[in-house]
């Protein structure tokens, strides 16, 4: 997002050295392989690539619980220690790797995460659009209906202050995370963000130049970094296009 030089040289020399990679391994690699330029395809229980004419490929440890049981199991409400580590990024995670089939059950449960009659907070809406949007790109068309579309801008405009988002109707703590959820279903149902929202970001940026998750404090992380720099990067490219 930077434009930055990137040492893809190096990253690759040390994704090549492991023996195996675990399930957020087997992710994260990945992305960074498509990101260097290299061809990659998760196939057979392992991640294969080509970078600069060079062929390789890892075996990948992924689980194989029911992606429908992590909706069963209704555990999307319940965070680690941050959005990417829920039981729904798992779902949206192994999907993106390609080796778990769609059905229209994944789907429907999917969906049913947007039901505004159900439990609903802006970090399992905002993952159930991203599951979706990762359905569709294998090939499953995904139309939102109308009264989806309705009640996701109506939940988001009751989490939306005049600096981001909150995490659900009832809270008043403004997060880097719930504010990155809320401006990414924004995106999706074309609702502008509040007037406030950079200046909520800048404020959360430390002297050392790195940016915490909280106004209240907290040390620099590369998740926040990366979500702060991910919602100026959108709203930046949004400004520039408008101007044109």
């Amino acid at each position: 997002m930077l434009e930055a030089d990137s040492p893809d040289d190096e990253i690759i020399n040390l994704l090549s050295g492991y023996e195996q990679f675990d399930f957020n391994g087997a992710y994260y690699a990945r992305k960074c392989l498509m990101l260097a330029g290299a061809q990659v395809e998760f196939n057979g229980g392992s991640l294969h690539w080509i970078y600069q004419g060079n062929r390789q490929q890892m075996p990948c440890s992924i689980p194989n619980t029911p992606l429908i049981n992590y909706f069963r199991y209704e555990l999307y409400g319940m965070y680690g220690s941050s959005i990417f580590s829920s039981s729904l990024s798992a779902v949206l995670k192994r999907i993106e790797l390609g080796g778990d089939s769609i059905d229209s059950g994944l789907v429907n449960m999917t969906l049913a995460l947007l039901d505004a009659s159900n439990r609903q907070d802006i970090m399992s809406t905002y993952m159930a659009l991203e599951i979706l949007n990762a359905i569709e790109k294998r090939s499953h068309p995904i139309s939102l209906s109308s009264y989806h579309i309705e009640h996701i801008s109506d939940f988001l405009k009751r989490c939306k202050t005049r600096k981001g988002y909150v995490g659900n109707p009832t809270s008043s703590s403004v997060t880097l995370e719930s504010t990155y959820a809320g401006h990414n279903i924004a995106q999706y149902v074309r609702i502008p963000d509040p007037l406030g929202i950079i200046s909520f970001i800048d404020s959360l940026q430390n002297e050392n130049g790195g940016f915490r998750g909280s106004k209240f404090g907290g040390i620099s992380t590369l998740e926040s970094c990366y979500l702060a720099l991910s919602i100026i990067f959108d709203i930046s490219k949004e400004e520039h296009v408008s101007k044109r």
